[in-house]
């Protein structure tokens, strides 16, 4: 990295203000102008980190890991170690934060916890967290915990607005009349003297002014902030502790007095307060996914107390040298300041010189303290899984021990495999301030891993009622992900079996399985993905959410439900980034399942709004969730303060659509559609436009002329003169943030990376609308998919207000779609009299199979006897007509799909009346034929009926519900 020289012109007077300002801070020039070149020119690639390294790669051969550890460049010479947060609050002897995120990108998958049993300034939680991991620091140092969660935080508007609060007041006191006069200083100290601390000899250390004015700082934070926003505050207030008191130096404890002016230490704290905000405020969009645990605790006896068996999946951390740092006296003051007590931390302070000198120990008394650590570290690891520590040696009476020997040696006492030891320079510049430290010229990495062996888990089953056909579900994904059938008689209860790390890992992803307990002496049960995603960490509910994330953003007729959806693609075996197409994709719920869980997503849908659907109820995820959040929020602010004249231009509505708009809303309601429309097509992103247009979509129907409980062309008995627009689209749009903000809340649980769905306008029987996904022969590795049924649903008359509104498609246009809809109702007279021709002539078995064929004409023949009217005598070409359709369909599958992949068709039957006597359309039977046709080896897996589907204009149409399973064999 070449370095540029950069030449600034000031005057004396405000260089010295700026070095006064910056040293209350402890910052230098250099520092303070590097943050202004991040905040102000952000470098992208900063902590970037790029791993090749798949789940089974995670347990290969221990050796091959090594390996690939050592063809890395420890040294880290010339990166930069400021970025983010990591430079936030002085701490001594930190490690630099390359070193966990190669580690963590390297030994570890999205999702999984990471655990560092000595946290001390959370660089091993940042970067778990930048990285979509979840991360759990331990430390005895309750600092730490403090800077941790700050350091891991999201800046929300609700933390700003009370950092700010905080601000103006600390400037509404240096301003104010009583602060300026003499008697100021002893009043604050009895006012606010239950925030002054109990610190020996403080006026050794402190000025009475500097007292006062801390004390005050306090009793404001504590007024003034909670959770993040006190954190935040406490230290900003810990970074300039030291620098107001008349400590020497960080390193050097020797009192030296000097002159103290009347509010500096306000002055400093603002400073150092704006700081902090701003650096979190840089940093959101890297931490906006972040879960981060902080534990204060004795790493010897309390990490095993407080996780549960195997719930770790990754422990990076490095261990206080022995014999070295005294962390307690380095943040004495800081901690006195922030209501802890140093004294505390200094008796159980694992390396600590001075408690060895206080015992008269040596490394022996470190060798057991981190043999205790590493006992509880070995518990709460995965098996097969991987544990780094990052050390350097020891002195002690000037004899050297060499401490990855040591811990090397107790980790085999407690269990662990010794994989090997990488030796990482220390360039100069970068040692430690301590006399041990600097000595120092390497670390190194001692790489552990706990053994593979299996181990006796629980899969607790979700709280509410399964179906049958969902407990059948639950046993086939089990077995799918496991490689082995399960020998259990109810599917519905908890399942025992002895797990493999491959079955841990793979248990993340089950849908009908809320819990994973690991058997041992502190079981403690690990939700599913699933469960998280419904319900957070509140317990379940008894009944299942079909709605979490953005599954409910829009109404649409005859979707199936995302929990069998997800269930289908861990049945298939499907692979982290694995092609996951959807052909029929309608509202999207595969897609998103696809996106939730790691798959890449591709469908396509001839109903243009099913597909702009889709689009938005996916690519908002892809939105940097500070944009999404903010924007969100503004639309909805605007929607409280709607104009008390609409426009009588109706500007944002096609013109080959506006006199029919007329004939199905009131005036008045197309004023307000206008102006909502208006304001969500004003985001420059058309992520957020989309997202917004579908969210309007939604409501459509209500505001309309049209009938709500008919899905066709039936207008209400009384119309509508006016409307609630802008209530119902604020209700809605409210609702959609809450499940967006409900899922960033534990996004960081995500087992895998997003990757945004590729969705398409365009009709899946035809080889170009996969040419246009980018989908060629023999690229797709599973297919999950509900095809519209048998003289399906009406959906372009469903939709058609939406498209008509929205998306400016006229009627022309609209009869087009609906006539090339599979399964559509419509036909004309030479279409019907086509296609019974090519029924009943005698060709008809070469494109279809006989036995579809021979149940066809059977219904043709009997309307044709009778009287029926023209839709049933229609019956037998549309019939005709869908099961062509399908048959295209499902060539074009078969050529996508990999070999050996399998396609799922959610299909249903029906029934029609033919001559007077109810007929079934066997349309699972009639797939399964025409998929062996075309070259599948075809199956009925599971029966999934539950109810009877009813609608106005279709008497019991649905009689059964199933699953089909098409596989490409040779």
């Amino acid at each position: 990295m070449s370095k540029e020289r950069i030449v600034l012109e000031t005057t004396s007077e405000r260089k010295s203000a700026l070095v006064q300002t910056l040293d209350l801070q402890g910052d230098t020039i250099s520092d303070w102008f590097e943050e202004q070149i991040e905040l102000s020119v952000p470098d992208v690639d900063a902590g970037t980190v790029i791993s090749d390294f798949a789940s089974d790669d995670l347990l290969e051969d221990p050796s091959a890991v090594l390996n690939r550890l050592k063809q890395q460049d420890w040294a880290f010479t010339s990166d930069d170690t400021r970025y983010l947060t990591h430079d936030l609050h002085p701490y001594p002897a930190k490690f630099i934060p390359q070193i966990p995120a190669h580690l963590i990108s390297t030994l570890s998958l999205p999702g999984e916890v990471v655990l560092d049993p000595f946290g001390g300034s959370a660089t091993t939680a940042v970067e778990a967290v930048r990285l979509g991991r979840r991360a759990v620091s331990s430390d005895a140092n309750p600092l730490s915990e403090v800077i941790g969660k700050v350091k891991t935080g999201f800046m929300t508007p609700e933390v700003r607005a009370e950092l700010d609060q905080l601000q103006a007041t600390i400037l509404s006191h240096l301003t104010g009349a009583d602060f300026l006069t003499e008697e100021w200083v002893s009043v604050a100290a009895k006012r606010y003297a239950a925030y002054i601390p109990e610190i020996p000899n403080r006026e050794k250390w402190f000025h009475p002014i500097v007292v006062s004015e801390l004390a005050l700082a306090c009793y404001l934070i504590d007024k003034t902030t909670s959770g993040l926003a006190r954190d935040a505050a406490s230290m900003a207030l810990s970074r300039i502790i030291l620098r107001v008191s008349f400590q020497e130096s960080e390193t050097r404890y020797v009192s030296e007095a000097y002159e103290v002016k009347r509010g500096a230490t306000l002055h400093g704290f603002a400073e150092s307060l704006r700081t902090v905000v701003r650096r979190l405020e840089h940093a959101a969009p890297a931490l906006q996914r972040a879960e981060a645990r902080f534990i204060v605790g004795d790493s010897r006896t309390d990490i095993s107390k407080e996780l549960g068996e195997g719930s770790v999946n990754l422990i990076v951390t490095s261990p206080p040298y022995p014999n070295a740092t005294d962390y307690h006296l380095y943040h004495r003051f800081r901690l006195f300041w922030l209501g802890f007590d140093p004294r505390t931390l200094g008796s159980i302070e694992i390396g600590s010189h001075l408690r060895h000198q206080r015992n008269g120990t040596g490394f022996d008394e470190y060798r057991e303290d981190m043999k205790a650590v590493l006992g509880g570290c070995y518990a709460v690891l995965q098996p097969g899984r991987y544990a780094v520590f990052v050390v350097g040696d020891a002195i002690f009476k000037s004899v050297p021990f060499s401490t990855s020997d040591a811990i090397s040696n107790a980790a085999r006492e407690v269990g662990f495999e010794v994989v090997g030891t990488i030796d990482r320079p220390i360039h100069q510049t970068k040692r430690s301030f301590a006399k041990p430290g600097r000595r120092a010229r390497d670390e190194q990495l001692v790489v552990l891993r706990r053994p593979e062996t299996e181990i006796e888990t629980t899969l607790v089953p979700p709280a509410y009622r399964m179906w049958d056909y969902e407990a059948s579900l639950r046993r086939l994904e089990i077995e799918a992900l496991t490689g082995t059938e399960l020998n259990v008689v109810d599917a519905t209860a908890p399942i025992k079996l002895m797990a493999t790390p491959r079955d841990l890992n793979a248990f993340r992803k089950l849908t009908f399985s809320r819990e994973v307990i690991v058997s041992g002496k502190h079981p403690v049960g690990q939700p599913t993905w699933q469960k998280v995603l419904e319900n957070g960490d509140a317990d379940s509910p008894r009944r299942k959410d079909p709605k979490y994330a953005t599954h409910g953003i829009h109404p649409y007729k005859g979707k199936f439900y995302p929990q069998l959806a997800k269930s289908l693609m861990n049945i298939a075996q499907l692979q982290v980034g694995g092609k996951l197409l959807d052909p029929f994709c309608g509202s999207g719920t595969v897609l998103l399942e696809g996106l939730l869980n790691g798959y890449a997503a591709f469908g396509c849908d001839i109903n243009p709004l099913a597909a702009k659907i889709a689009r938005a109820k996916t690519e908002v995820f892809a939105v940097d969730q500070v944009v999404t959040r903010q924007a969100l929020h503004a639309l909805l602010d605007r929607m409280k303060r709607p104009p008390v004249n609409f426009s009588l231009e109706l500007s944002q509505f096609d013109e080959t659509v506006a006199e029919e708009l007329k004939n199905w809303f009131a005036i008045p309601v197309l004023q307000k559609l206008n102006w909502v429309l208006e304001h969500i097509r004003l985001f420059g992103d058309q992520r957020l436009v989309e997202f917004g247009e579908v969210v309007l979509s939604s409501i459509v129907r209500e505001v309309s002329h049209q009938d709500p409980s008919d899905l066709r062309i039936r207008r209400r008995k009384e119309p509508l003169d006016n409307a609630p627009v802008i209530e119902l689209f604020a209700e809605r749009l409210a609702a959609q943030l809450y499940r967006l903000e409900k899922y960033w809340s534990v996004a960081g649980r995500q087992p895998s990376r997003i990757i945004a769905p590729i969705v398409r306008d365009g009709d899946c029987r035809q080889l170009k609308t996969y040419k246009a996904l980018g989908l060629g022969e023999s690229t797709v590795d599973c297919v999950v998919t509900s095809p519209p049924y048998a003289t399906a649903l009406p959906y372009i008359d469903t939709d058609r207000l939406s498209l008509m509104a929205i998306m400016g498609i006229d009627s022309s246009e609209r009869a087009a779609l609906e006539s090339n809809l599979t399964g559509s109702r419509e036909i004309r007279k030479r279409e019907k009299a086509a296609f019974e021709d090519e029924l009943m002539s005698a060709s008809a078995a070469a494109k279809l199979p006989p036995k579809v064929v021979k149940a066809l004409r059977n219904i043709h023949e009997a309307n044709r006897a009778s009287d029926a009217g023209f839709r049933r005598q229609n019956m037998a070409s549309l019939l005709w007509r869908y099961f062509i359709d399908m048959r295209e369909n499902i060539f074009q599958i078969h050529s996508l799909l990999k070999q050996d992949a399998a396609a799922y068709y959610v299909v249903g039957d029906s029934r029609t009346n033919a001559g007077g006597q109810w007929t079934l359309i066997e349309t699972g039977a009639n797939l399964l034929e025409i998929a062996e046709m075309v070259g599948f080896e075809a199956r009925s897996m599971l029966d999934i009926s539950v109810t009877t589907e009813n609608y106005n204009h279709i008497r019991n149409a649905i009689t059964k519900n199933e699953v089909l399973e098409f596989r490409k064999t040779v």
